[in-house]
């Protein structure tokens, strides 16, 4: 067969959505190598995907939309702007390579609020398949502060329905998927998708195999206790809760107690947060470590007792990479953390509905639990360990693409 998947976002070593499309189209091309996988991505991935070894079975094809049509572009402003020009000119030089495409697979972006444009190139003698996508989900206000970020949070939502419900080129991406694979159940109704339409739930998102059998915690009695949160420093990553949770749990340990709180990221609420832990006295315990490389991240996993990431996003990378280094998550029952944290959920998870001053005790009084059993603290990391190795490698998530592959293809 000829296959083409659609990374817009596709680089190693990256995280979140580029290590997605990066690991899909590797780990497919693994998982089907008798069958010509192509994969069509953005041209200034180039130079990094050129240094990698990939399946003698995988092509990728480049791609850049005209300057005259981007020059505006900088850094992440107008991003989505030009992912929709992406798509649409990458769709057309796909058409022109002349190749009988068999199935037709877009994988990144994950959104499904902007359409794919992959799907002209859907006929009678192939299958389009749209997926994993998805999307964020409204924020309550008690997690926004000022009228500023609930504005931004509507505009979001408003964005999305409108292209969902008067985009023309998204009702007819959604007429020509042959199948519509959502990161959860949630983005069926989104979508508003009827009975007549093939939909499944499967996360975006995967850990590799090779890391995870070297990854299982052991006793470590040396000091300090170190509690981790990884992310971009935006507001829906709800690194302010972070902050908050940590303050009130140090008022309940030992005052000789050495414990740190390590941050890693950056972004615009990086100054706002500094001056939040100044305010909240816990500055001589918080560690802002800034943007490091991924390597460096998978160190200071490895190393630490606790990950505490209250997210409000339906996906979250990281969450499973804490996971794959044993480590029990502290979160909302929410989004990403809801999707992947099934062992010890009422340990791990604190309920969104609760007040933010609830919210923020329970955090506290769940790091406090962890921080005063090792047994506790290890039982539900290397569960979680456990649960990222049976269900969530790249290796299991490219061979269930393969049974979906050859199932969509059988349906009449």
């Amino acid at each position: 067969m000829n296959i083409l998947l659609g990374v817009y976002a596709c680089e190693p070593n990256k995280g979140s959505e580029p290590e997605v499309g990066w690991q899909m189209v590797n780990e497919i091309a693994k998982a089907m190598p008798k069958d010509n996988i192509y994969a069509i991505t953005k041209a200034n991935n180039r130079s990094v995907i050129e240094k990698e070894n990939y399946p003698p079975n995988l092509t990728f094809l480049y791609y850049a939309p005209p300057k005259l049509l981007t020059f505006w572009k900088s850094g992440g402003r107008g991003i989505r702007t030009y992912y929709y020009l992406w798509m649409l000119g990458a769709a057309f030089y796909a058409k022109k390579q002349n190749i009988a495409f068999d199935i037709i697979h877009h994988v990144t972006f994950v959104n499904d609020w902007l359409p794919s444009f992959f799907s002209i190139l859907k006929n009678s003698n192939n299958k389009f398949v749209w997926g994993p996508i998805g999307s964020h989900d409204p924020i309550a206000n008690k997690f926004l502060d000022g009228n500023k970020r609930q504005l931004i949070e509507r505009f979001r939502i408003f964005l999305q329905c409108f292209f969902r419900k008067l985009d023309p080129s998204f009702y007819y991406c959604k007429k020509k998927a042959d199948l519509i694979i959502g990161i959860n159940e949630n983005v069926a109704n989104k979508l508003a998708l009827d009975n007549s339409q093939s939909f499944l739930a499967v996360p975006a998102i995967g850990i590799n195999e090779n890391n995870l059998l070297e990854t299982k915690k052991t006793v470590n009695n040396v000091e300090p206790f170190k509690v981790i949160s990884v992310g971009r420093f935006i507001y829906i990553k709800n690194f302010k809760l972070t902050l908050y949770a940590f303050a009130e749990f140090i008022k309940n340990v030992p005052i000789d107690s050495n414990v740190r709180l390590e941050i890693i990221g950056d972004g615009n609420d990086r100054d706002y947060l500094k001056r939040l832990a100044t305010e909240l006295g816990i500055i001589n315990k918080v560690d802002f470590l800034g943007k490091i490389p991924m390597a460096v991240v998978q160190t200071k996993l490895s190393e630490a007792d606790v990950f505490l990431f209250p997210t409000l996003e339906n996906a979250g990378f990281v969450i499973l990479e804490a996971m794959s280094h044993s480590l029990p998550i502290l979160a909302m029952d929410y989004g990403g953390p809801q999707q992947f944290v099934n062992t010890n959920i009422d340990s791990q998870l604190v309920s969104e509905n609760d007040s933010y001053d609830t919210i923020v005790k329970t955090l506290s009084d769940k790091l406090l639990q962890l921080f005063s059993s090792t047994d506790i603290r290890l039982k539900i990391g290397n569960e979680n360990r456990l649960n990222v190795l049976n269900n969530y490698t790249w290796e299991a998530k490219a061979q269930r693409m393969t049974n979906i592959y050859s199932d969509t293809l059988n349906e009449t």
